[in-house]
């Protein structure tokens, strides 16, 4: 399975070449691409409403009739209780709840998106896909975690994907680069897919492109490189694995003349092919709206408004005696302020700087928990803020510093009885909780230090830095910390 992973990423990375490699140092600089004009689609409501119908009940069949969930045995007797009980916290395990249902809720998103609808116009989609699924397609009582999560976290990644989905999308082509292009196209963004299918745009030949964007700056960089997790600060003891590494940097944060929600964003994915969970990260930050406040000769500074989607991930070395994993860290549904500043060289001079702040309120965050179990669940979910920053130094265009914070305030407000006893628990309200009643600080700092050569290639060295520091109402405090290493070679397409 992860081989396959690998393999695509290659085939992706072929075919993101023969359009849009460039010369660049990693996440900083970028080029311009000029295409042919955009291709605008007449807006098609009811059949994106009817593709989120249809999406919710092939994964309904697919775990009541394949799988086989008892959950899934839905009537309209479950369908009345699940109205009459309101809405509980659940308990699935941390992938699901802040990874999955956040990719779900993209497919319902890039539904609207891919039927011509444009980005406010399609969050609905996502929310109300949400909604069907939560309170008809299941047995088990409507989650609020899982409506916020599916419903913000799918407008992330489902505007991240239609637009990365774009880039490889070309009309003019036939046969085997055709053939190509739709497929990763499809396989990045799958409801667009399948109306390039209704349509017969999958295979007709044109004079045009047939792209949604015109006119984009894109950075890709993928890594790849060995990466070791250590059991906890100053260890020498941990787990090792092979790491792989996407980039992308789309847009320019300072142009500013019809800012349009996500005309610029960033997006990174972590995976890990031994030891570690295969998604082990996923970062975005995407401008909803941006002003360049100001400018002076060869410097920029931009404020806006921006949403923010973060996901860490870990698993515990079969060697080590700690019965939680390292970390783990999300920001599902993240909203905030934030400033980016620029500065190219001066004449004469070749360094270059840059520099990010963000503030985020965080309606749905999740830290990891030291004493709840509740079957795969070992985490808190809750509420709070983020704050973000980085700067970068850029020397001769080939030697780079890039230092980065990032610091997660979450707040678990509906806790449980301490002296409750899981086993024996048979009112279902009485596992409607978010976790531990407790306040978690999350850190992740990092350092890169990166050197490119030739025209594409580059070496990095990071290092990590993850602390937790959770106050517990009821339990005793707990301050961890732990650290990795990753040694990477860079391929910029």
């Amino acid at each position: 399975m992860k081989i396959r992973y690998l393999l695509l990423l290659l085939l992706a990375a072929f075919f993101f070449r023969n359009s849009y490699a460039q010369e660049y140092l990693p996440q900083v600089e970028s080029r311009y691409y000029v295409s042919d004009s955009v291709t605008i689609w007449k807006p098609k409501p009811l059949r994106a409403a009817g593709e989120v119908i249809g999406t919710n009940l092939a994964v309904w069949a697919f775990d009541r009739f394949i799988v086989n969930e008892s959950w899934a045995r839905i009537n309209g007797k479950t369908i009345r209780n699940n109205f009459r009980r309101g809405l509980m916290w659940d308990s699935d395990q941390f992938t699901t709840n802040l990874f999955s249902h956040p990719y779900h809720g993209g497919l319902y998103f890039n539904a609207a998106r891919s039927n011509g609808l444009n980005f406010w116009q399609s969050i609905p989609y996502a929310a109300g896909g949400s909604l069907m699924w939560e309170f008809f397609m299941e047995t088990e009582a409507p989650s609020p975690n899982d409506m916020l999560a599916t419903t913000f976290g799918g407008v992330a990644l489902g505007e991240i994907t239609f637009r990365v989905s774009d880039l490889f999308i070309d009309n003019r082509t036939s046969g085997w680069e055709r053939a190509g292009r739709e497929l990763l196209a499809g396989i990045i963004s799958p409801m667009r897919a399948i109306n390039r299918l209704i349509t017969g745009e999958a295979w007709k030949r044109r004079s045009y492109k047939g792209r949604s964007y015109s006119n984009v700056p894109v950075n890709f960089v993928v890594s790849l490189g060995p990466r070791f997790l250590a059991d906890e600060e100053k260890s020498r003891k941990g787990s090792s694995s092979l790491h792989v590494d996407m980039a992308l940097n789309y847009g320019n944060p300072f142009d500013d003349e019809h800012y349009t929600p996500y005309e610029w964003f960033r997006f990174k994915m972590g995976l890990d092919v031994i030891n570690q969970p295969l998604i082990s990260q996923v970062n975005a930050i995407g401008a909803l709206w941006g002003k360049n406040v100001w400018q002076r000769k060869n410097r920029s500074l931009m404020m806006g408004v921006f949403q923010h989607f973060d996901y860490y991930n870990s698993d515990i070395n079969e060697k080590n005696d700690r019965l939680v994993a390292p970390y783990r860290i999300s920001e599902a549904a993240a909203v905030g302020l934030g400033t980016i500043y620029y500065k190219n060289p001066e004449p004469g001079k070749k360094t270059m700087f840059f520099g990010e702040l963000y503030a985020n309120g965080v309606a749905l965050g999740a830290s990891l928990s030291d004493y709840m179990k509740l079957g795969k669940r070992d985490y808190n979910l809750g509420s709070g803020y983020s704050i973000k920053g980085g700067v970068g130094w850029i020397c001769n265009r080939r030697f780079a510093l890039l230092l980065n914070l990032e610091n997660y305030h979450i707040f678990t407000w509906k806790g449980y009885d301490p002296d409750l006893d899981w086993s024996t628990v048979d009112d279902p309200n009485a596992l409607n909780v978010q976790g531990d009643r407790s306040n978690a600080r999350l850190t992740v700092a990092s350092v890169q230090l990166a050197y490119q050569f030739g025209k594409q290639w580059s070496v990095v060295l990071s290092n990590r830095f993850f602390n937790r520091k959770t106050n517990y109402r009821y339990y005793d405090d707990v301050d961890y910390s732990t650290y990795d290493l990753m040694l990477k070679v860079g391929y910029r397409l």
